[in-house]
């Protein structure tokens, strides 16, 4: 892959994220099988089909683009998969690997907010408006995805304080 100009790091990190989301398509339906609340695996399963919106529409920029998604690879999400695996094997409380679980998705959606943001500045420096429109439409999913996992985390924790 080339690696010589804005356009090209615009194509790598596009690439990374497109990776990213697949992951994290599959890091999603094995943890909202693992977790303990039904309203947590109800929102992580709304937002697998979300995020499989979002893969679309990053081939859709792609496409606009007429390049195709490159072999780049997302360490970020591909860490807390990791950490989620390695905290689930020490058999922590049903309520506890929830708590972790929540916060897991709470970092990606960070971590997604923050691919987004520099995506759409840099497809906005390009002139690539149908791009700007797509990943727009991708970070505003993430935001609302990170308010409601933020509220649920709240009252997760303080339901988990008032029975102890």
């Amino acid at each position: 892959m080339r690696l010589e100009n804005p356009r090209d790091l615009f194509v790598y990190n596009l690439s990374s994220i497109y990776t990213g989301e697949k992951k994290i398509v599959e890091m999603l339906d094995e943890v909202s099988g693992k977790v303990n609340d039904s309203t947590l695996s109800q929102m992580l399963r709304h937002h697998r089909e979300e995020t499989q919106q979002q893969i679309q529409n990053l081939d859709q920029c792609f496409q606009a683009i007429g390049e195709s998604p490159q072999q780049v690879p997302c360490p970020v999400v591909d860490a807390i998969h990791q950490e989620f695996r390695q905290f689930a094997d020490m058999n922590p409380s049903p309520q506890v690997l929830t708590m972790f679980a929540l916060a897991g998705a709470d970092k990606t959606e960070h971590f997604e907010i923050a691919a987004y943001r520099g995506l759409v500045n840099k497809a906005m420096l390009m002139g690539e408006t149908t791009c700007i429109q797509l990943l727009e439409t991708n970070l505003l999913q993430e935001e609302e995805t990170a308010g409601k996992l933020e509220r649920f985390a709240n009252e997760l924790g303080r339901k988990a304080l008032a029975a102890t």
